[in-house]
């Protein structure tokens, strides 16, 4: 594999990881907070915390990751003259927000724990609440998976000789990396800060397992991040570790 192709792909996934991180806590928990006048007592890449709890200040994380990545459906599905880096960073984003959404949901619905669980005893539908969240993530996944799979399809036969399962896989890991490495920064707790990190990429991964693997050799096609999105990406990176990885209050 090229070292740029890798170098490549992974800042396509660290700036990926990053952007639905954001929207997940800070626009959606935080902004929720905000609008219906709580205050924020914490806010890291994996916790979040307000005075008083509200179950709208709970579901406004995945919902705020719901739609922005309908958000870049719509982007990618209206898009004709984007760079095929531009593309796969897109595809990554997309398929990380709406699995966060659809895994939030299962979360809840097999835990204790979870943005849907006080959602959920608000309804007040005492036994069926687990049972309803679970029938309700696994449709979110297949609906998710379905959306994926169309940009996924369009990619391959666009761009007919790019490795596209190898570089969703090389950018999944990278993001998954960055979610435990800036977990590791929330020094209350940073083991399971990180371990929280590894989970929220969990949810993503089934994109790793829709995407064909007919093209095996990434020396077929040249890809490379330029150097100004390159140290773009590790600025990013640093930035986010050190302020939503050490939390916020």
């Amino acid at each position: 594999m090229k070292v740029k192709w890798i170098i490549a792909m992974s800042s396509v996934g660290i700036a990926a990881y990053i952007l639905a991180d954001i929207f997940h806590e800070v626009v959606g928990h935080g902004g929720t907070c905000v609008i219906i006048g709580h205050k924020i007592d914490l806010i890291t890449s994996v916790y979040f915390k307000s005075t008083p709890g509200s179950f709208l200040t709970d579901i406004g994380g995945p919902i705020a990751n719901l739609l922005f990545g309908l958000l870049v459906h719509t982007l990618l599905k209206k898009q004709k003259s984007l760079s095929l880096l531009s593309i796969l960073f897109l595809l990554n984003l997309m398929a990380y927000n709406l699995c966060w959404f659809s895994g939030t949901i299962l979360q809840s619905g097999f835990s204790k724990t979870g943005d849907w669980t006080y959602t959920i005893k608000e309804l007040n539908i005492g036994a069926l609440g687990k049972p309803v969240l679970i029938i309700a993530g696994v449709i979110a996944y297949l609906l998710s998976m379905k959306i994926i799979r169309v940009h996924v399809n369009k990619i391959g036969l666009i761009f007919a000789e790019v490795p596209l399962r190898q570089s969703v896989v090389c950018s999944y890991f990278a993001a998954a990396i960055t979610a435990i490495v800036s977990g590791l920064f929330f020094k209350y707790d940073r083991t399971h800060a990180a371990i929280e990190g590894l989970l929220e990429m969990l949810g993503s991964l089934p994109i790793i397992f829709i995407i064909p693997g007919i093209q095996t050799k990434v020396n077929n096609y040249e890809l490379r991040a330029g150097p100004i999105v390159t140290v773009s990406v590790f600025i990013l990176f640093i930035t986010f570790c050190f302020t939503l990885g050490r939390g916020m209050s």
